[in-house]
């Protein structure tokens, strides 16, 4: 799927997987820039990643948005839909408001919150790109949970219509 969005940042594609650890330090570095040296805010608030556990000195939210986890037995995999797309993360929480007047290609970032534990999680969804971020609300800032495509129509709608 191809972005007409005014805010959306171009896809970042492998064209060579025999050049993947190239590719993956990439995409690390732009996470790394997103998020650790500098932080986008939500609603006036910093959105921190998940630190622990570091991974071969990665921060786990990296993992959380460019990996799947089927099993949920924490052997993840990369999942190239969510690596492509890891400028879109910090996008998609400076732009949940976008102006809808400005920006004909948008209908605009689907928000909600759902309990979780004892924090609130909030969803931002831009149905049209099949995308979606997830955060949460802590006292003082939002801690990101993961960022993920939807390749599946059944899982798209399933967790669209919750």
């Amino acid at each position: 799927m191809t972005s007409n969005n005014c805010w959306l940042p171009e896809l970042i594609f492998c064209d060579d997987f025999s050049r993947w650890t190239e590719y993956q330090n990439l995409i690390y570095s732009i996470f790394k820039n997103d998020f650790i040296t500098s932080k986008p805010y939500y609603k006036g608030h910093r959105v921190l990643p998940r630190k622990e556990p570091y991974e071969n000195g990665v921060e786990e939210s990296f993992f959380h948005i460019t990996c799947n986890d089927y099993f949920k037995n924490n052997n993840r995999s990369p999942d190239l839909r969510r690596c492509e797309r890891i400028k879109w993360v910090r996008s998609f929480i400076e732009n949940y408001n976008c102006d809808l007047a400005a920006c004909r290609n948008c209908d605009g970032v689907k928000i909600w919150e759902e309990p979780y534990k004892m924090y609130s999680r909030i969803h931002l969804l831009l149905e049209e790109e099949r995308y979606l971020v997830v955060i949460e609300k802590r006292k003082t800032y939002y801690l990101l949970v993961t960022a993920f495509y939807f390749e599946n129509n059944h899982s798209f709608y399933k967790y669209n219509n919750t």
